[in-house]
């Protein structure tokens, strides 16, 4: 930090001749800062394995024993395991390395591998895709199986057994014993899989498959020929869409003969208005044979173009939907006609008008109840007496997800189910409830909306289930204790509760600004790190906190010197925060220019740290402003469905006056920031409001209506689903309320913008078309305003290159230093 504050004395005694020298020093500087990374710990708690890392190269891995704080550097490897209490496992592109960390001692085995460790064994196993061989590995790099000519593999790590197809061997072999035992195909196959007590494999060809079944033991061999459903093909490349269900039910992805078979002109794209965009996609459609029978079960419907299956368990139900209904493809939750199909096509019932994305429904088999999300409401529908029932209380609010002011019509989040029990888990935008699901008794097991605080439930994935075909879900036992992430709303302070459900009691550890809680053996372990309070981690051991171990120490103790504050603002759209970031050495008897960086919800910046550099991606790094003399506000700006522009200047203005009670802020110098849809509200402030002496608009939107009217290049949708269901709030179409588009487009207040500005774009943007900031910068230089337009020729949305990226972040610093400090302008400034 001495360095930085001589930098910045030194930086008024150089003149503009040798501002290259400066930044190349200042470069220098930000070198030695980084951020870190908690990428493994032991099962005890004493070694962690971190990343060091920072927009300058730097990418440093390394073995810390925290009782002893020794630090291991370690090679870069992209996977870290700890095997047991002595062994690290690492993998590379080049190797696997089995590091022995209290004697320093280690083996590699050479090659590039794909990794599967089996914890409960304490092995691994390695394949090498170039070389086809496959081997099991002890935790002593001995190598202690090895096969070659492998062409499939799968590990079932409950069983610890291994099969693998070579040549033309069928084999198994047990990791506990590495007893191995294996038997001839007559065919190639390109899928295998263990299903309860037996093996299949299969040769998959378009109009026949040859499927073989061996028991585990290896005693009998079959196999039978299963021919294609007329109009249909199998496809060998989806091998991950086939699937054994119940050792009966085989799940079969096929492709419709036309679609294949049908000739595209390169030269001529063909679209039609009353046809999905994705129309002439081939689209999985799902087949259900029973080999035991030995007859299909479930055979797609020719007349769908679009299908979309959804297995909503895992047994034979499942949602099928036609997606190529949704011809407008304005709502990126359309509603549709939903298909519940059951027993593998036994039975099916018509489900109509449905939201369709997966996480608005659950499936409730044992009590024929259909469960869905539609209106803010979650509902049930009883397939057997027909009736719909409201399940939540109706003082439960915030049940929707709060994104894009609930337009996405989706829940919070998805129902989480609960082992061996009738009971999900929903929740709002604070809590989780229990919900039985027999008597539609509704528990709620946190309380943290009457003081702002959101609950998260953690250490819990989602479930990949085996199946490619069915619903992700979580799912929690309430026989072991929940773990939840708190997050404070109003002063993001972050920590965690305990909570369990068979004494309904919670635990809830410090609240600081804890990111991640690591148990073992005899403890926790929080990391944090928050705003320019660098990397922590902290143990909890013995009902005591201490901080074990802290990145940046010296830089930290001068980090600790700057401030910034959390504060909340009030318009008549609601309550909000802002946070105001102080610049070094502080005078509050002297005033300070301004920038004020915007996008949606701009104070969560703060709730990581982000060190000092000239390479971010987006041109702003608001660390560098308060190393040199700025004050930095990050508003979150507040959005009314169909009036965004209103709402978010109110609010944008109101946060302004409101920091100049808290800041010593220079009214005349104040400059205006944004990326993206932050381009997009720089651009309306600039037409709409006094308060910006200058302003800085990156990647922006400038023109709803064209906006609306093209197509997205990253989804292959219209861009109007954007526009009036998502990030724009518009919730109508142009045509039906073109004033309002006129009105929220930024072009059309190009007279009134007084302030000098300077516009960035990536001319290869698949995200925000670079037209948008054209048009623009094309609009201010016809009404002879005064701005610079920067198109950079092989950039996209963010800058990646990291010449731009430096190139970049100092044309916004020299932009803003000479319109709000008066500082000399450089050269590229001068001609404007």
């Amino acid at each position: 930090m001495k360095a930085i504050r001589m930098y910045i004395a030194g930086l008024m005694l150089f003149s503009v001749h040798v501002f290259s020298q400066n930044i190349d020093s200042l470069q220098n500087v930000y070198r030695t800062y980084y951020e870190t990374k908690l990428l493994k710990t032991s099962s005890d708690g004493r070694y962690a394995v971190l990343n060091h890392h920072n927009t300058y190269g730097k990418d440093d891995d390394e073995l810390i024993d925290l009782n002893s704080n020794k630090i291991t550097p370690l090679k870069k490897h992209d996977l870290y395991q700890f095997l047991d209490d002595d062994i690290l496992f690492m993998r590379n592109k080049d190797q696997c390395r089995f590091l022995n960390f209290k004697t320093g001692q280690y083996k590699d085995v050479n090659g590039h591998f794909i990794a599967t460790v089996s914890t409960p064994y304490q092995k691994v196993v390695l394949y090498d895709r170039d070389s086809k061989i496959l081997m099991s590995i002890s935790k002593n790099a001995q190598i202690l199986w090895k096969e070659e000519n492998i062409s499939k593999y799968q590990l079932n790590d409950q069983s610890g057994q291994l099969i693998y197809i070579s040549d033309l061997q069928l084999g198994i072999i047990d990791l506990k014993d590495q007893k191995l035992r294996s038997v001839r195909l007559d065919k190639n196959v390109q899928w295998i899989s263990i299903s309860g007590n037996d093996i299949h494999c299969a040769d998959i060809q378009k109009s026949v498959i040859t499927l073989y079944r061996v028991d585990r033991s290896f005693n009998k061999l079959t196999q039978q020929l299963i021919t294609s459903p007329e109009g249909f093909e199998f496809v060998q490349t989806l091998g991950g869409y086939f699937e054994i269900r119940e050792n009966e039910h085989f799940l079969l992805p096929m492709y419709l003969k036309r679609k294949v078979t049908d000739k595209v002109d390169s030269d001529l794209k063909i679209t039609y208005s009353n046809k999905n965009s994705m129309n002439k996609s081939l689209n999985r459609y799902l087949g259900i044979y029973n080999v035991k029978e030995k007859q299909w079960e479930y055979v797609p419907d020719v007349g769908i173009q679009l299908p979309v299956y959804q297995f909503l368990n895992d047994k034979g139900d499942f949602i099928v939907y036609e997606q190529g209904t949704d011809i407008v493809e304005a709502d990126p939750n359309a509603v549709l006609d939903l298909k519940l199909v059951l027993d593998y096509g036994k039975k099916s019932h018509r489900l109509p008008a449905k939201r369709s994305d997966q996480g608005n429904y659950f499936w409730d088999r044992e009590r024929n109840q259909f469960i869905y999300f539609d209106k803010k409401k979650w509902m049930s529908y009883n397939l057997t007496r027909g009736n719909v029932k409201e399940l939540m209380p109706s003082h439960t609010t915030g049940l929707e997800s709060g994104g894009h002011n609930g337009l996405g019509n989706s829940p919070e989040t998805k129902p989480i189910r609960v082992k061996n029990q009738p009971i999900i888990l929903l929740s709002n935008q604070f809590d989780y409830f229990t919900l039985d699901l027999r008597t539609h008794e509704v528990k709620r097991i946190t309380k943290g909306e009457e003081d702002s605080i959101k609950y998260k439930l953690i250490n819990v994935k989602e479930q990949n289930p085996p199946s490619s075909w069915s619903v992700k879900y979580i799912e929690i036992d309430l026989q072991k204790d929940l773990i939840f992430k708190m997050f404070n709303e109003v002063n993001y302070r972050s920590g965690f509760a305990r909570y369990s459900a068979k004494n309904d009691e919670t635990i809830i550890y410090k609240q600081k600004n804890y990111k991640e809680m690591i148990p073992y053996e005899k403890g926790l372990l929080f990391t944090s790190d928050f705003a320019i309070e660098p990397f922590k981690l902290t143990r909890f051991e013995n009902g005591k906190y201490k901080v074990i171990y802290e990145a940046l120490r010296v830089e930290s103790k001068d980090l600790k010197k700057m401030k910034y504050k959390i504060y909340q603002y009030r318009t008549s759209y609601g309550l909000s925060n802002a946070a105001v970031l102080f610049p070094v050495g502080y005078d509050k008897n002297k005033k300070y220019p301004m920038i004020v960086n915007i996008y949606e919800k701009q104070s969560r910046d703060l709730l990581y740290f982000m060190p000092p550099y000239l390479t971010s991606t987006v041109g702003f790094n608001y660390l560098h402003y308060l190393l040199n003399g700025y004050i930095v506000l990050l508003p979150d700006l507040q959005y009314e469905t169909c009036n965004v522009k209103n709402s978010m200047l109110t609010s944008l203005e109101k946060s302004i006056d409101s920091v100049k009670i808290l800041a010593s802020v220079d009214d005349h110098n104040i400059g205006i920031a944004g990326l993206s849809y932050g381009g997009y509200e720089t651009g309306l402030a600039l037409g709409n409001s006094k308060y910006f002496k200058t302003g800085v608009a990156g990647v922006m939107v400038s023109d709803l209506v064209s906006l609306a009217l093209s197509n997205s290049e990253i989804n292959t949708t219209p861009n109007y689903m954007r526009v009036e269901n998502q990030q724009f709030r518009m919730n109508s179409n142009v045509f039906d309320d073109w004033k309002n588009y006129w009105e929220h487009s930024p072009i059309y207040y190009l007279k009134s913008v007084e302030a000098p500005v300077l516009i960035w774009t990536g001319l290869k943007d698949k995200n925000v078309p670079p037209s948008q900031s054209k048009m623009f910068f094309l609009g201010l230089k016809r009404l002879q305003k005064k701005a610079v337009l920067l198109e950079y020729e092989n950039e996209t949305h963010n800058m990646m290159n990291p010449a731009n990226q430096l190139d970049l972040n100092v044309k916004i610093w020299q932009w803003f230093d000479y319109h709000l400090k008066n500082k000399s302008p450089a050269a590229w400034i001068t001609p404007l």
